[in-house]
């Protein structure tokens, strides 16, 4: 089953602990398509990475399940491993579309 980057992106941001994807700390995380790039994401046979920016006030340790949970169904059956990148500060946060 191939994996769709744009559902699995959707899936995430549709958590209501996540502010945005993540491009990665130390090095670029994404996955490139024919003439773009998916930030935050990166896809191989073994396993599904989605880095992502957490709302400010959520609680962490829920989040990893709560993106897994999401994305999981989306997968074909690899896992998922949930990176925390950055978290939102309260300023950021009025910014940000809902969502």
């Amino acid at each position: 089953m191939a994996i769709d980057p744009d559902a699995v992106v959707t899936a995430a941001l549709s958590c209501p602990s996540v502010a945005a994807m993540a491009s990665g700390r130390r090095e670029e995380v994404a996955t490139y398509l024919p003439g773009r790039r998916v930030p935050g994401l990166r896809i191989s046979p073994q396993e599904v990475e989605v880095h992502v920016v957490a709302r400010w006030g959520v609680f962490l340790p829920a989040m990893g399940p709560e993106v897994q949970s999401a994305v999981a169904p989306l997968a074909g059956g690899v896992p998922v491993t949930v990176f925390v990148d950055d978290i939102q500060s309260p300023s950021e946060e009025l910014a940000l579309p809902p969502g």
